[in-house]
């Protein structure tokens, strides 16, 4: 019963926060910092020091509030938040146990990071290089996150070699003519097969028809994006 509670007001919580501080920036942060510092209290009431499982909440908070953040129509804003809200309380329904809904949300909430990342890069001109060291390190952590269902020797040298590859991706994505969004969803693609096919790998599940079946997907989407992506002027 707890859980269910906890859960629903939590989810009650995020909307709240994020809806009702939306036009004072100072304030957002700290409302979101405030929800997240009560995540953290009701999460680990519930499961004591499981990181893995208390970090998610925690990835997924941020990348929902910096995607909230992004999107300019109120509307838009509005139909997001709900999704996100109902999300958040299934995630932590089900926080503490393994499921393909929860690994999901950690995609999604990459995803988000990524957009934060690019999104600072266009409104601030941060330097690519800060840039390239961001992505290493968000990557980094992101892969660690990723890769906690399981103990294997061999996955500490994934971490490495997805936050490289993710970092010099970055690096030449920022040379495109194109805003943050599709810089994201490219990235993010990057990241998403690394990912799924090194996943696959571990627990012996990946064969050729699902590497064929993920990079035709991801060939799609990234053919969807880029297709009908509006190029910024050349600075």
């Amino acid at each position: 019963m707890f859980n269910k509670i906890s859960s629903l007001a939590l989810a009650i919580l995020l909307f709240l926060v994020l809806w009702g501080t939306q036009s004072h920036f100072y304030i957002f942060l700290a409302a979101v910092g405030g929800l997240i510092l009560a995540t953290i209290a009701i999460n680990y009431r519930r499961l004591n020091f499981t990181w893995p499982h208390l970090m998610l909440p925690i990835i997924y908070l941020i990348g929902v509030a910096v995607v909230f953040a992004v999107v300019g129509s109120g509307t838009v804003r509005l139909i997001f938040l709900i999704f996100a809200a109902l999300a958040f309380y299934v995630l932590e329904f089900k926080l503490g146990k393994e499921s393909h809904f929860l690994q999901n949300i950690f995609l999604l909430s990459t995803f988000g990071w990524f957009l934060g990342i690019f999104a600072l890069e266009f409104y601030l001109r941060l330097p690519t290089i800060f840039l390239a060291i961001l992505v290493f390190v968000i990557t980094y952590l992101f892969a660690v996150q990723g890769f906690a269902g399981f103990t294997l020797p061999s996955k500490k040298y994934f971490y490495l070699l997805l936050a490289l590859v993710c970092a010099e991706a970055a690096w030449g994505i920022m040379l495109w003519p194109t805003f943050y969004f599709v810089n994201a969803v490219v990235l993010f693609c990057i990241f998403y097969l690394i990912w799924l096919f090194a996943f696959s790998a571990f627990f012996g599940k990946l064969t050729k028809a699902k590497m064929y079946w993920q990079v035709i997907l991801v060939v799609i989407v990234l053919t969807a994006v880029l297709s009908t992506a509006a190029w910024k002027p050349l600075r």
